[in-house]
């Protein structure tokens, strides 16, 4: 699917105001306090950061305003689904989201869908596309986008395998756990204090 340039850009250089947006929305409707459903969305919270550590670990610096990819990753959590990072936010969302109310979590999952899967992997996809060829398309056809399943098989091994680098992921990550602190936070005291 092709998506105009200019709105990817502008999705891709914003995604991460996506979350801030998420955080401003629970301050001003915030939900309901259900401990069993809080229990479960940190849990998810806390797996979404983990699968991006995870994630963060194997590829080179990603916090960029523009699609850019020096090497195609397929190893690691890439050898799962194509977009860890984004399955990461998802998880952790949905986590947010469940903490909050059950209103959070649809109106959570219609926004993620939109942003994410109508325009921002459909962009940097054109551009893998675009740069990495047959070999992005033999990648695809086997390895799901956001969920492990259904698969066709996992991608050949590749002469740029590298190992897992935490240095690189804590510092990547910086930034996203951050961002995790302060709206678990945020939630905690709405549903809490505030």
């Amino acid at each position: 699917m092709k998506v105009n340039k200019k709105i990817s850009s502008l999705a891709f250089k914003g995604r991460g105001l996506f979350w801030g947006l998420f955080a401003a929305g629970i301050l001003i409707f915030p939900g309901e306090f259900d401990v069993s459903r809080f229990m479960v969305g940190l849990l998810l919270v806390l797996a979404g950061q983990m699968l991006r550590f995870w994630a963060a670990g194997f590829i080179p610096k990603y916090r960029t305003e523009v699609i850019g990819a020096p090497v195609l990753i397929t190893w690691g959590p890439y050898s799962w689904v194509r977009n860890p990072l984004y399955a990461g936010n998802a998880l952790m969302g949905l986590g947010w989201s469940l903490m909050v109310s059950w209103g959070w979590v649809g109106a959570f999952v219609i926004a993620f869908l939109l942003l994410y899967s109508l325009i921002v992997i459909p962009a940097e996809e054109d551009f893998l596309a675009e740069k990495f060829g047959a070999e992005y398309a033999d990648y695809k056809r086997v390895v799901p986008a956001l969920f492990p399943w259904p698969r066709r098989g996992f991608p050949p091994a590749s002469a740029n395998e590298k190992p897992f680098d935490a240095k690189r992921a804590r510092e990547e990550e910086i930034y996203s756990i951050r961002v995790n602190i302060v709206v678990t936070l945020v939630i905690v005291a709405r549903l809490f204090f505030l």
